[in-house]
Formats: C-alpha cells, structure tokens, sequence
C-alpha cells in the first residue's frame, strides 16, 4: 500500500517541476521584450521621454531638451504641449530621484534566484509603505561576496504612478514604460505597473513571439530527459546552504541590534532640542496642502494625525526629509468628503528626546 501511494507524487514532480520551468522561461521572455522595448523608446529619436517632477515635467527626444511643462501654472496642469509634441511617439516616463525612496539590501546566501519573492516580503521592513501601496524594481549591486547578496531597491508609492497615468490618460495618451532611478541605466517598472490598452502587434513582437514558442517546444522536448537529476541535486544544495544561510541571518540580526542600541545611546548622548524646534522642523518637512489635526510626542516617539491629497506624499517629504525616522502608517489611509486622504502616521525624532 505504501508504494502504490507513492506513485502519484513521484509522477506528479517532473510534471511540477515542468510547468515551474516553463512559467520561469515565459516570465524571462515577457521581461526581456518589454526591456528592450523600452530601451528602443527611450534612445530611438521618435521616441519622447517625459521627466515627470512634482511641478515641472521635462521633455526630451534623442537625449535633447524640446519642451517643460509647469503644473502649477495659473492653478492647473496645463498639459496640452504634451499632446502637440508627442503626437503618435512612443513616450517614456522617468520619475526623478526626488520622488522615489532607494535602499541597498544585504540578504543571505541562496537569496539570488528567489529576489522577487523575497523583496515581496522585505519592502515593508525598509521602506515606510507596505508593499501593495509601492510599485519597486531591484538590480543586482554586485555579485556575492562572502555568501551576501546585496540587491539596490528603488520604490515609487502606487499614487504618484496612478496621478501621471491618469494626466497622460486625460490626453488620450499612455506611457510605453515607466522608469526609475534614471540614469545610464534606469530600472524599468513592471508592466502591472502601468496596464493599459496595447497596440497591435508589430512584425518584430511577433517573431519574437515565434521564437517564445520555439523555445518553448525545445525546453518541452529537452526538459524530462533531466528533470529528476536537476531536482536532487537542487534538493542537495538546498540543505547545504540551509546552515550557513540560518547563520548568516543570525549574525546579521544580531549586528543590526548592537548596531541599534549604539545609535539609541548616541542619540540620547547628543542633547534635547526644544519642542518648539521639533514643531518648526515637522512645519517645514510637510508639503503644501497637508493639514494636522493633531500632533503627540512622548519622548523621541511622534504620532501626525491629518488630512492632505495624499497620504502616501506626506510619508514620503518626512522620509526625505530625515527629522523622522521609521515612519509607518498607524490606521488605514481613508478618504475624506472634501477629497482628502485622512492619515495616521507615527515615527522617531532624531537628535534625541524633546523637552516641552
């Protein structure tokens, strides 16, 4: 009886294991046509890139300025300049650095092929957003060096995606890719990000399309030859690096608690800065049109509760702004009559405890 039960889980892991391959194999295809997609609009002449700032978007075709656009101009976002240069081009979106959060991440041996399933659950412990409210990308810093893997992450709240959508959209427009941390090399969001109506097909999506199905059929054909001997073999180095990853993460959280306690010390040795210049500070880093209906500091610990066009917006000018630190929301976001987010935000002054 043991054995005939076996039999149906020892067939059904080649066929996992295929299917496994064969997602992994359309994934990396899907990602690679939309990355050379957005690099050919990028760099092409015909195509329009749009640096979307807070207030002023700038335009470029073939790496040359060709037009700004104010936003606050008389009041409105006068953005008709965009539908008259843009035309039928393909645009490409690029957030400035000002409105995006990037850390580096360590993280332990093994991590290397599991990155976006681990970022998954990584973002809310770097980043004062949960991951369903950000939109982020990741690019290997460098190869792994003594067993870490260290992984740059750049995060863009889910609003400031939606709110250029949503100008582009009112112009009968849409954004072929939308990218952050610009530079030499910009990271390409996810087209989640950004789902919209497509185009046709051109000639080269379709053969590029041929060549998914070809090597499809090719990994279809070569795949059950060695799936039982991949799979044991993964099962062996899996348990090898089990040990040393358990490690590693040990001595990591332990260096992050010694490295805490060191600073909270540092911090309480540096002084007490007068309540009234933790108020001017809180003023100042709030951006325009937020409004606070309360304000509690016990301590270093501060609670903002208020109302702004978003929420989102006013935890990310307090990150940048580095008064306050480890900032979380306290309450859900919700949205008031008069169209404003009501916010709960909670976090610690740096430069040690206020005094009333």
């Amino acid at each position: 009886m043991t054995i005939a039960a076996n039999r149906p889980l020892d067939s059904a892991r080649p066929r996992a294991g295929l299917r496994r391959a064969l997602d992994w194999w359309i994934g990396e295809l899907a990602a690679c046509r939309h990355d050379l997609r957005a690099r050919l609009a990028t760099q092409g002449r015909r195509g329009v890139v749009i640096e979307a700032g807070e207030r002023y978007w700038l335009l470029r075709r073939g790496g040359r300025p060709i037009g700004q656009v104010d936003r606050h101009a008389d009041g409105a976002a006068d953005l008709r300049v965009i539908e008259r240069v843009v035309g039928r081009r393909p645009i490409v979106v690029e957030i400035p650095a000002d409105r995006t959060l990037a850390k580096t991440i360590a993280l332990p041996p093994g991590a290397k092929g599991q990155l976006d399933r681990i970022l998954g659950f990584e973002i809310a412990r770097h980043f004062p957003f949960p991951a369903e409210q950000v939109h982020f990308q990741h690019r290997l810093v460098q190869g792994e060096r003594d067993g870490i893997v260290t992984v740059e992450v750049v995060a863009v709240p889910r609003a400031v995606v939606d709110e250029i959508g949503a100008a582009l959209a009112a112009l009968g427009l849409r954004a072929a890719a939308i990218a952050v941390g610009a530079g030499a090399k910009p990271l390409y969001l996810p087209p989640a990000a950004y789902a919209g109506a497509r185009k046709a097909a051109s000639r080269s999506t379709r053969w590029l399309g041929v060549a998914a199905v070809l090597a499809g059929l090719a990994a279809l054909v070569s795949w059950p030859l060695a799936q039982q001997h991949a799979l044991d073999a993964l099962d062996r180095e899996l348990a090898a690096l089990k040990p040393g990853a358990e490690a590693a993460l040990r001595v990591s959280d332990g260096a992050r608690r010694a490295a805490e306690r060191d600073a909270a010390i540092l911090a309480l040795r540096g002084g007490r800065p007068p309540l009234v210049a933790a108020l001017d500070r809180l003023s100042r880093d709030l951006p325009d049109g937020a409004w606070l209906l309360s304000l509690s500091i016990s301590g270093r610990d501060v609670v903002l509760d208020g109302l702004a066009p978003s929420g989102a917006a006013v935890a990310l000018a307090l990150e940048k702004a580095g008064h306050v630190s480890g900032i979380v929301f306290r309450a859900p976001i919700t949205r008031e009559a008069a169209g404003l987010e009501h916010f709960q935000l909670g976090g610690t002054l740096n430069g040690g405890e206020v005094k009333p």
